[in-house]
């Protein structure tokens, strides 16, 4: 399983039901809850980048300089 799942709104309202979204949000909570429990930090917030942007290996190579590059795909 890959460490982050990005998933884009416009996705999940157009191909989800209403009651799977409501169902999504549940689960969502759940883990803001859990993790508010362990004492992590909330909200997480993260850079998502696609893949085939021209400048993708800039981005990666400043990651891999700092450490946080897996090169997972």
């Amino acid at each position: 399983m890959s460490k982050f799942i990005v998933l884009k709104a416009d996705d999940i309202k157009d191909h989800l039901s209403w009651d799977e979204q409501i169902l999504l949000g549940a689960l969502i909570d759940k883990m803001k809850l859990c993790r508010e429990a362990e004492g992590k930090t909330l909200p997480n917030r993260y850079c998502v980048i696609n893949q085939d942007e021209p400048y993708i290996n800039e981005v990666t190579d400043i990651m891999k300089k700092h450490g946080h590059w897996e090169g997972a795909e």
